[in-house]
């Protein structure tokens, strides 16, 4: 098992797939048959892996469901196939179709939460996947750190924004849940770029006017017995407010933009502040990042308006 967990840490995966016809006595298949079959031997060691009874069997159970997606991912057609069967693997691209990221979590019998997951680069001859190692609880300074795929801050995305940083480069603001254990849960806004050689970066300074504008990703903590609201959506936003004499009130001029718009988090007693297990949403308090200049601007107490 130990050669195994080495072989998943190599990486980028680069591997080509030479499949020899002649005199192999064995039945030639199609790209969409080795797919369906190897989907269909995930969903199997998913089922195993939801019917297992103690964490020792779920991690063996986890590491084979890693090994034979490492595998199923580096297939001839894997860019484009949906793994539709394989319902709590968690795909994810952005608009741009520049990769797909293929992630799930495991929780113990603890409420402890780790994530576990691969990127895969689309639009590339040679198959190039990058797998993801959870390290999150061994992140001395999340809030600041650069991380690579060995040191991931583990998290479930549910939306990857495309944009251009300042500096020109092109990166990916990824909203997601990131679990924690049975008392705090956590909810982050993550940046992914890319290097010279391709390899994936988490984490940029993309927050100037944020807690001192050097976080490279920020992290909301709360308590697990609730929920927290972190979306990205089009908001109507005050632009100008003029009084009319006339009419003896403000008219307003808006507009409407998008915007990471989430809830307030406050300890439910001031005497508890930095104790997240007590954290909770403050009601119809919100607040937002709205990007503009290829940064996240900071909005306090945004008047939400679209609420979906």
């Amino acid at each position: 098992m130990q050669n195994n967990l080495k072989s998943l840490k190599r990486f980028p995966i680069i591997l080509i797939i030479l499949v020899f016809t002649a005199g192999a006595g064995s039945p030639v298949f199609s790209q969409s048959q080795k797919l369906k079959q190897a989907e269909d031997t995930l969903s199997a060691l998913l089922k195993r892996l939801n019917q297992a009874g103690d964490d020792s069997t779920k991690d063996h159970i986890n590491l084979q469901f890693r090994q034979a997606l490492a595998q199923a991912l580096i297939l001839p057609g894997a860019d484009e196939y949906t793994f539709e069967s394989l319902k709590t693997l968690i795909k994810i691209a952005p608009e741009d179709h520049a990769f797909r990221i293929f992630h799930w979590n495991l929780p113990d019998h603890d409420g402890r939460s780790r994530c576990y997951g691969f990127i895969k680069l689309l639009k590339h001859d040679l198959p190039v996947v990058f797998p993801l190692d959870d390290r999150s609880d061994s992140i001395a300074s999340p809030e600041t750190a650069i991380l690579d795929c060995h040191h991931w801050f583990g998290a479930l995305y549910y939306r990857i924004i495309a944009m251009e940083a300042k500096s020109g480069k092109r990166c990916y603001t990824l909203l997601g849940w990131a679990g924690s254990n049975a008392a705090v849960t956590r909810k982050i806004i993550e940046v992914l770029s890319f290097d010279d050689q391709e390899q994936p970066r988490f984490g940029m300074t993309l927050f100037p006017d944020f807690a001192g504008g050097a976080m490279t990703r920020v992290v909301f903590r709360y308590s697990a017995t609730t929920s927290m609201s972190l979306k990205y959506e089009e908001q109507v936003m005050s632009v100008e407010k003029k009084w009319n004499i006339k009419k003896r009130g403000f008219e307003e001029k808006t507009s409407t933009g998008m915007m990471i718009v989430y809830d307030r988090l406050v300890p439910l007693d001031p005497q508890l502040e930095g104790q997240f297990q007590y954290y909770v949403p403050a009601g119809e308090l919100f607040d937002a990042f709205q990007v503009s200049g290829g940064t996240w601007h900071y909005i306090a107490g945004v008047e939400t308006r679209n609420r979906k």
